[in-house]
C-alpha cells in the first residue's frame, strides 16, 4: 500500500501555477533562475535536452551549470569532446572484454547527437 501511495507520488503530473502547462521534472536539487532570466532559462531548456537533470544524492551537487551563451558554448564542446573520447574507448573494447558493447556504444551515440543537435539549434558563433 505504502510503495503505491509513493508510486503515485513521485509519478503525478505537476503544472505551472502560473500557465496551467505540465512542468518538467528537473530534480530535487534545481534552483530555478528569475524569471527575468530569459538567457539562463534557454540555457536550462537546453541542458534538458542533452539530458542534464538535477537529481543528486546530495554529496556534490548538481556540478556546473553555464550561466551565459558563450559558457554553455564551452561547456557543450566540452562534454562532447567527452563524449566522443568515451564513445571511442568503448569502441576499442572487445565484446570479451565489456559484454554490454554494443548498449554503451548506443548510449554514447546517443548523447553525443543531442548535444550535436544542441549546438545546432543554438547557431553558436553565427548572426
Amino acid at each position: 500500500e505504502l510503495q503505491k501511495i509513493v508510486s503515485e507520488i513521485e509519478n503525478r503530473t505537476i503544472k505551472c501555477p502560473e500557465c496551467s502547462n505540465v512542468m518538467a521534472d528537473l530534480g530535487k536539487d534545481f534552483k530555478a533562475p528569475k524569471k527575468t532570466a530569459v538567457k539562463e532559462w534557454k540555457i536550462i531548456e537546453s541542458l534538458l535536452k542533452t539530458g542534464k537533470c538535477f537529481h543528486t544524492c546530495g554529496c556534490d551537487g548538481i556540478g556546473y551549470i553555464p550561466k551565459n551563451p558563450n559558457d554553455y558554448e564551452m561547456y557543450l564542446k566540452t562534454i562532447l569532446q567527452s563524449y566522443q573520447e568515451s564513445l571511442i574507448s568503448c569502441q576499442n573494447k572487445s565484446i570479451e572484454e565489456f559484454p554490454d558493447k554494443n548498449e554503451e556504444i548506443n548510449y554514447w551515440s546517443d548523447k553525443i547527437q543531442k548535444v550535436k543537435t544542441e549546438i545546432a539549434d543554438n547557431k553558436f558563433g553565427k548572426v
